[in-house]
Parts: C-alpha cells; structure tokens; sequence
C-alpha cells in the first residue's frame, strides 16, 4: 500500500468500519421517522417536508433512498435481544457553519407497536463539533450482556478531521442500559478505530492505525461483567530513500488486551483510548 493510499484509508476507515454489521442497518424507521418525532416530542412544529422544530432546535429526519448517512438525521432500529422494543437516536441540531455544529442528541426507547415513549436519556452537547467533524451515527446492538437479565446496547459515533497533512479518524463506541426503568450510560467513549497520522502530503510521514473490540467475561465487578478489549494497532513511516523513491515501512501489528471493570456507576475506560466528546 502506498503512503497516498494510506492516507485515504485514515480518512475513510472510520465510515467502513464494521459496515458488514453496521451499514444500512440504522435506516429502521421504516417511514416512521416523522411519527416517531411527534410522539416522542409533541410540541415539535413541522417546518419542511424533512425537518421538524422544537423551540429553537432542528430534527432531521432520514432521507429516503440517500446515498450517504446525514449525521444529523434521526436513526432508527429495532432492538434484536428485546424485538418489541425500538431504539431511537435523534440529533437536536441549534446551529450549523463551516466552523463547525452545535447541538445535542437524545436517545429514545420506544414501543415498537405503538411508538411510546418507555424511556430517553439528553445527551447535552453531543452533537457539537468543529474541525473534527461527526460524519455518522449507527446502533450497536451486538450482546454486550451485562448481567444474566441486562443486555446493553451501543452508539457508535464517527468523527473525521479535514486536514490533509494531518488526517484523523476515529469511531468511539458508548454502551447504554435500561436499569431501574431508565436509560442510562454504563460506558462512556470508547475508541474503537482509530487512524491519524503527519506527512508532508508527498511521501514523508508516520501513520497509526488501531482497532479495539469488545467481548463480555464471566467475571464481575459491582453486578457487571467485565469486558475484555483486544486491540490491534500498528504505525507505518515512509520517507524518501536516496534515489528519490519513497519507501515505507510498517511495524506491527501489534496485539495488546485490558480488562475494563464496572465500578458501580460505568466502566472506567483508561484516558488514552478514550474518544473524542
């Protein structure tokens, strides 16, 4: 691979990733988005045939037949471990410039039958970025199980930057529970891919790359079982040899595992692998 292929797969790793599991899966709503906003938020005023407003804030709901995911979209997506339940991601979006979006995101817990509401959990701020942009949202419904009656689901948010000597790509991970008859967070941005690097956008530069999962074990802290994250990451450097042809050498990959515990409020996930907020 060379280093101008490598820097495109910095910049597009975040989208594919996982894409097998993950992609078209979030377009859930099945033409049901805008009676998911109007029963989830009843004071919402329709402005567009695809935006809706509540107060000062914008929902947007999917497109049909779109090409590409809009972070700023509502998501979709029946729930597979508790199938009469549907899951809902809808970004509240105050602002929106070349500098960058201001806004927050809500998840919603829905009836799959009827559309209420069983539970939602604000997000403030989740939706706010600037040189590193949210380019995408999808659920994660793989079994985090939590306890032998809980089973956690996931958000996965992308993020990429825009800067060609210095491009970054990053998707971070967030598990979320029903415990007590209300939505909360138990694992707080996880990074899953990660891919940055700095070159002199002709061949001089180093690039990392690192990708983590996670697998539930039998052990447990505080009620929770504790989750094994095995990373893989590995860095590649390229420079220009003396005939002028640039050489690149990549070390790794790398495997390396940790163990993240419950500690009665969330799993503490270290600060190095922690994503973007």
């Amino acid at each position: 691979m060379t280093l101008r292929a490598i820097k495109t797969t910095v910049l597009l790793a975040a989208a594919f990733l996982s894409s097998t599991n993950l992609s078209f899966a979030d377009d859930g709503c099945n033409g049901q988005a805008a009676a998911v906003v109007q029963r989830a938020y009843p004071d919402a005023v329709k402005a567009s045939d695809t935006t809706f407003k509540v107060k000062e804030l914008a929902i947007t709901l999917p497109a049909e037949g779109a090409v590409e995911d809009d972070p700023h979209a509502v998501i979709c997506r029946v729930w597979p471990a508790y199938p009469e339940l549907m899951l809902v991601a809808v970004p509240l979006i105050g602002g929106q410039s070349d500098d960058g979006n201001a806004g927050d995101l809500e998840l919603l817990v829905l009836d799959a039958d009827s559309l209420g509401v069983r539970q939602r959990l604000f997000l403030a701020g989740r939706m706010t970025d600037d040189a590193v942009r949210i380019t995408r949202l999808a659920f994660d419904t793989a079994r985090y199980r939590l306890s032998p009656k809980q089973i956690a689901f996931g958000l996965r948010i992308f993020q990429h930057g825009s800067s060609g000597p210095n491009p970054f790509g990053e998707v971070g991970l967030s598990l979320y529970t029903i415990a007590d008859g209300k939505l909360t967070s138990v694992l707080s941005g996880i990074t899953v891919s990660d891919n940055h690097g700095e070159w002199d956008t002709n061949c001089a530069g180093t690039f990392d790359e690192s990708s983590r999962t996670l697998s539930m074990q039998p052990t447990v802290h505080h009620g929770y079982a504790d989750i094994l994250v095995s990373e893989t990451s590995s860095t590649t450097v390229a420079s220009v040899a003396a005939n002028g042809e640039c050489v690149e050498q990549r070390n790794g990959p790398k495997k390396t595992t940790l163990l993240l515990t419950y500690d009665g409020r969330e799993y503490t996930v270290p600060e190095n692998i922690r994503s973007l907020e």
